[in-house]
């Protein structure tokens, strides 16, 4: 009897097609655990976003958090948000001068030397230059044209008035005697522009204000160009700070308490300006009320109290618009799952709250949130607690 190949190759199929429907149906138990490339489907569904069924929280013990490290703390409320931020010691700027050569020439004696102190007026350096020799001249020369056309104004105004000349030549001469006034004005501002005093024989650079000499540039015999600076006056005293703010700080406002605490030094914010690098930052203004042991050409931590909203309850439950605002350590802060949080402890262990960080330096962090009344929050142990409940930044 013959059969068909066919017929045969689908009488064998039938027993594997109900094994594997029978599969199929059955639930997955221990005993008959789901096939491997179905898991891990369903793993890699799981794991691409945050949903209600993330777990939040890690059961810890009190040993397990010794031995892990973890170490919480009670949360602080901030009354208004504090930033650490880098300041430079300056002068004012209506604090500096600069004593320059008005003219090309050179500087045969230098009078004052570096830390004097010297008050407004005092001579500091004698000066020649020929530009100024021809500027004193001229000078000269201004004045005595402008004497003689008072003159002939006098004597035509006295003619003009007995009708012996006419209107148009007494105007001429109005009009020359005026040039000649204003020309002799401005060789006279030239010169008292020039901050040169004519003792004798000699000319003298005077200081521009009083204080006390921070820089001698110029050297005795040298010549040198117009315009050059020759020595610098300021006030030791009168200073400001300049601070440096990026994006990721709150800016202050104007008025804002400033304080370089280890410096016996305060004052209050009193300008702002965009820094033009590309940068996003601002420049800050902080003029002094105290400056302390400061001087300027120092680096120094300046603490920057913003004023803000109130902070809410001390405890750190809700408390307004956006919860409460903490004062927390910056290490206390973990990243997680794109969120940035804090770990609170719990009965049974911690649990990972986010929160919104307003301002953060080195040290500490202003956060605002809603945490649960008289929590505690971890404040060592973060990469500990971030690995138990799964890792993922």
């Amino acid at each position: 009897m013959m059969f068909s190949p066919w017929l045969l190759a689908g009488a064998l199929a039938l027993p594997a097609v109900g094994m594997a429907a029978q599969a199929q149906a059955a639930p997955a138990s221990p005993s008959n655990p789901p096939p491997a490339s179905a898991s891990a489907s369903a793993s890699a569904s799981g794991s691409g976003s945050v949903s209600a069924s993330t777990p939040t929280s890690v059961a810890l013990s009190a040993e397990q958090a010794r031995a892990l490290g973890v170490r919480f703390e009670p949360i602080q409320a901030a009354q208004r948000i504090e930033v650490s931020a880098h300041a430079r010691v300056v002068l004012r700027p209506d604090a500096q001068a600069v004593v320059a050569a008005p003219y090309a020439g050179a500087v045969p004696r230098v009078l004052v030397a570096l830390g004097q102190t010297v008050r407004t007026g005092q001579p500091v350096a004698v000066f020649t230059s020929p530009q100024l020799y021809e500027a004193r001249r001229a000078l000269l020369e201004a004045e005595s044209q402008s004497r003689l056309a008072r003159q002939a104004l006098a004597r035509d105004q006295a003619l003009h008035e007995d009708g012996i000349i006419a209107a148009s030549r007494w105007q001429a001469t109005q009009a020359r005697a005026a040039e000649a006034a204003a020309m002799a004005q401005a060789r006279r501002a030239e010169l008292a522009a020039s901050g040169l005093q004519f003792v004798g024989n000699e000319v003298h650079l005077v200081a521009p204000r009083a204080g006390l000499v921070t820089e001698v540039l110029a050297v005795p015999g040298a010549r040198v160009e117009a315009s050059a600076p020759l020595l610098r006056v300021a006030d030791p005293k009168a200073l400001e700070l300049d601070l440096l703010l990026g994006r990721e700080v709150p800016l202050p406002g104007v008025g804002d308490r400033v304080q370089v605490a280890a410096r016996g030094a305060q004052g209050k914010v009193a300008g702002m300006a965009p820094v033009g690098d590309g940068s996003a930052g601002m420049r800050v203004r902080v003029a002094l009320e105290r400056t302390g042991d400061l001087r300027v050409g120092e680096s120094v931590t300046a603490l920057l109290a913003l004023a803000g909203a109130d902070a809410g309850p001390s405890d750190g439950s809700a408390g307004g618009s956006g919860g409460a605002r903490l004062r927390v350590p910056a290490a206390a802060l973990a990243h997680w799952n794109n969120r940035t949080g804090v770990f609170v402890a719990t009965g049974q262990g911690a649990r990972f709250m986010p929160l919104s960080v307003e301002a953060s330096d080195e040290a500490t962090a202003v956060v605002r949130g809603t945490l649960p009344p008289k929590a505690r929050i971890a404040v060592t142990g973060i990469a500990a607690l971030k690995g138990l409940l799964g890792g993922g930044e």
